[in-house]
């Protein structure tokens, strides 16, 4: 129920409201959106957390949280002009191929013999569908390419981590991890925000930070973070091809376009492989991860 909650918010969020955002730079907003996750968390969390503050543990999880969270968001706002929004869609849909040769690196390592391989296909295919529905479109430029690059980067990234993350996580409390999460996110995009741009110091600024679409950004964040807790990576993972789906039947049912084989076939595929990403039934070998 939590992914179908995430996937539909974050597949809809293309027709919220964004009410004042504007006011405020996407990165500094970010920002601020972390502190305030921060900041709640860190109510419930506080005694716990100074318990382990400064250990190898929790700076591991700080940097697994950047790396999963911070890194694309920086990205995406970096190549914005350079590779449109369907583009970097459609390449964050590499990200189960990442997670699922991770994941099989990770058992082959211990000596493991898990299958976790066999979900490539779907992984695959999943992919497949989606460029044909959303054709990767860039500058052809020197730049286009290294933009391109620097995306690709932060997929491979996000793959890593988010398995990563899984184990890291159940060494805290969920209201610990939330907090370290937090902060060290929002500390990292707070300063890419003032290398990048110039930050907003204006009280009224902050205003823009209440609206739906602030309420739904931190809605999503929570269910991440629980679900990269409780679900296995590969499951996990879906929701990059889930989340897609959604906005493209939502589009479909609104705008009524005219069925081409392209876009049949795509839906399919698209639908197909996460659909079996998200139902396949693992292994006992697969319920503890070994990735340092």
């Amino acid at each position: 129920m939590a992914l179908a909650a995430l996937c539909i918010l974050s597949g809809t969020s293309w027709v919220i409201p964004g009410g004042m955002m504007n006011e405020l730079p996407p990165l500094e907003r970010q920002s601020l959106l972390f502190g305030g996750i921060w900041v709640v968390a860190l109510f419930f969390a506080r005694r716990r957390l100074w318990l382990h503050i400064g250990s190898l543990q929790w700076i591991r999880l700080a940097a697994a949280a950047v790396g999963f969270f911070g890194v694309p968001i920086v990205v995406a706002e970096y190549v914005r002009g350079s590779v449109p929004a369907t583009s970097r869609s459609a390449l964050f849909a590499m990200v189960p191929v990442v997670v699922v040769l991770v994941v099989a690196a990770s058992d082959e390592a211990e000596g493991g013999q898990s299958g976790v391989r066999q979900l490539l296909v779907p992984a695959l295919t999943g992919l497949g569908g989606l460029l044909l529905l959303l054709p990767l479109d860039f500058s052809g430029s020197v730049r286009g390419y290294l933009m391109l690059a620097l995306v690709g980067a932060a997929v491979i990234l996000a793959g890593v981590a988010s398995v990563w993350l899984h184990r890291l996580l159940r060494g805290f409390g969920l209201a610990e991890a939330i907090a370290i999460m937090g902060l060290s996110n929002a500390i990292f995009l707070l300063g890419s925000s003032a290398a990048h741009e110039d930050l907003v110091r204006r009280w009224g600024g902050l205003g823009s930070l209440l609206s739906i679409s602030s309420l739904v950004d931190v809605v999503e964040v929570l269910l991440i973070i629980w679900l990269l807790r409780g679900m296995l990576p590969t499951r996990f993972a879906s929701r990059y091809l889930v989340i897609p789906l959604v906005t493209i039947l939502e589009s479909y049912a609104l705008m009524r376009p005219d069925w081409t084989v392209r876009m049949l076939f795509g839906t399919l595929l698209l639908a197909a492989g996460a659909g079996v990403l998200l139902f396949w039934k693992a292994s006992e070998g697969e319920t503890v991860l070994s990735l340092r």
